[in-house]
């Protein structure tokens, strides 16, 4: 049997053997990427402007043509891949009605809806990193949590809180700088302004 001596010394040295690990995991992928983004930078950069003027056009519409998302919005992300990391994002408010039980047939229920993707340069040459995300999350009222005959039963309170209030879909993926076409850029700025469900987007 070891001593406890040997145990602890053995679990420091493994901490230390994982965490130089992920630096030079970390330090590779740096190194992938700066590569990566002297050969395709400035074309990534134009993709970039393209999605940033196309926005500015759709912000400037009229309220009333920017229903139900109001506006999309554009940033840059600092980070220590230093990697052109760019969040485009948008939301809006949906009623879904939905069965409450016997008592409260079809109540209507108030979802926040967000769409977002990232985008960065990738790792391997004339590659661009793309993650996807879209929330559904539903508005849930204080005095709407537990109501009704069954609101004293514990086992009726606990499936209440328990239950799920939101869907989250997702997907990660490459592609080839060589993809964004106009029509690429514009399906993206489509899903974001909930005039196509984006499925392809989330194609495993």
């Amino acid at each position: 049997m070891s001593h406890w001596l040997e145990d602890a010394e053995n679990k420091v040295n493994s901490r230390r053997f994982k965490n130089t690990e992920i630096k030079t995991r970390v330090k590779t992928k740096k190194s992938e990427i700066i590569h990566n983004k002297e050969v395709i930078g400035d074309e990534f950069l134009d993709v970039i402007d393209q999605f940033i003027s196309i926005i500015q056009r759709i912000n400037n519409l009229p309220r009333h043509e920017r229903i139900p998302f109001g506006q999309i919005i554009a940033k840059q992300k600092e980070n220590k891949l230093d990697n052109l990391l760019h969040k485009f994002y948008s939301s809006r408010r949906i009623i879904v009605r939905e069965f409450a039980g016997i008592l409260a047939p079809f109540k209507a229920h108030h979802y926040k809806n967000s769409r977002s993707f990232f985008i960065s340069i990738g790792r391997e040459e004339g590659s661009v990193l793309l993650e996807y995300k879209e929330i559904k999350a539903k508005r849930v009222r204080l005095n709407d949590q537990i109501k009704g005959f069954w609101s004293f039963l514990p086992f009726a309170k606990d499936k209440q809180e328990n239950k799920e209030h939101h869907d989250v879909r997702e997907n990660i993926t490459n592609i080839s700088i060589h993809m964004f076409t106009k029509e690429f850029i514009m399906d993206h700025l489509d899903w974001l302004a909930f005039k196509t469900n984006g499925n392809q987007f989330f194609k495993a």
